[in-house]
């Protein structure tokens, strides 16, 4: 896939100190990542490592902090605009501190995560659901690698013909 053609920028939101089958799916889907983006068929590839939860008045005091929750902000107004659903975002939810006994509200995070972006805006988010059906990180990546080659073989008929 000719990347100036439609170029695809991804995002992967990666959970740290995870369970072991979560970290092999982790695994599994960043590396068909950077194969795709080795073969040219992604223009970008980033990945951020997020942790369980973040607290948003906290995160705001630091760049990073106010990075992801512009990421989340993103992903919220994709999720109402597009008509999906992005249930393993809890988005807000108070946890009380067991120190001081305050409760606070906290976004708790999926332990894996995709933003993708065509032409800077973003596309897709997932995990997410849409019309009943979920989409899992690893479909979504199967559908890159899918559109890639599709896109690839439209090219060499172009190319041939």
């Amino acid at each position: 896939m000719d990347s100036t053609a439609n170029p695809v920028r991804v995002e992967l939101f990666v959970r740290s100190l995870c369970p072991e089958d979560a970290t092999q799916q982790q695994h599994y889907v960043l590396d068909r990542l950077q194969a795709l983006e080795d073969a040219g068929r992604i223009e970008e590839l980033s990945i951020l490592i997020w942790g369980r939860r973040i607290e948003p008045q906290l995160a705001q005091r630091t760049a990073k902090g106010r990075h992801l929750l512009e990421r989340l902000s993103m992903f919220e107004q994709w999720e109402r605009d597009s008509d999906a659903s992005l249930d393993a975002f809890d988005w807000q939810h108070p946890v009380t501190n067991m120190v001081s006994d305050e409760s606070v509200n906290v976004i708790t995070l999926p332990t894996l995560a995709l933003a993708e972006y065509v032409d800077g805006a973003l596309q897709h988010v997932a995990p997410c659901t849409r019309d009943g059906t979920i989409h899992r990180v690893a479909d979504r990546v199967s559908y890159l690698a899918d559109t890639a080659d599709s896109t690839d073989e439209l090219e060499h008929e172009r190319t041939v013909v």
